[in-house]
């Protein structure tokens, strides 16, 4: 039995760090897509026509953050945890906003589905990991004074 919980943990650490490696690795893909944009707006400025890259940005922006939802699912399919699940709404609310804009309504029902996902992290899933970690603590001091008396 702990054999197969050992290696069915090790199968998600396994998977968890596959997908964070696959998240820096479309980052720093990014990160060159935009320095070469960067080259390409500089260029059009100065008068001169040289593109390096045809491809429209919205549509490459589109796919890598269908890459990055991807990701996340699968990370919420491995972990679990309501962070996953927020994490995963939080990137298509913000793909929607950024590459579909459908007008001012929707643009600020996005962007107050996003502050209400900020919300939900910071009061309801970072509170009751802080009150989770304070039972943590304070139970090993009750047991040290039952202990005592």
């Amino acid at each position: 039995m702990k054999e197969k919980k050992s290696k069915s943990l090790f199968l998600m650490n396994m998977l968890d760090r596959t997908c964070r490696l696959f998240e820096i690795f479309i980052a720093a893909i990014l990160l060159v897509i935009v320095f070469v944009k960067i080259f390409d707006t500089s260029f059009l400025l100065l008068g001169w026509d040289i593109t390096f890259l045809t491809h429209d940005f919205e549509n490459i922006l589109a796919r890598i953050f269908n890459l990055v939802i991807g990701i996340e699912f699968t990370k919420m399919l491995v972990k679990h945890t309501p962070e996953t699940v927020l994490d995963v709404l939080l990137f298509v609310i913000a793909r929607q906003l950024i590459i579909v804009v459908e007008g001012s309504v929707n643009m600020l029902l996005g962007v107050s589905a996003i502050a209400g996902i900020f919300a939900i992290k910071k009061y309801l899933v970072d509170a009751k990991k802080q009150r989770n970690k304070e039972l943590v603590l304070e139970a090993p001091d009750e047991l040290d004074y039952n202990k005592k008396l």
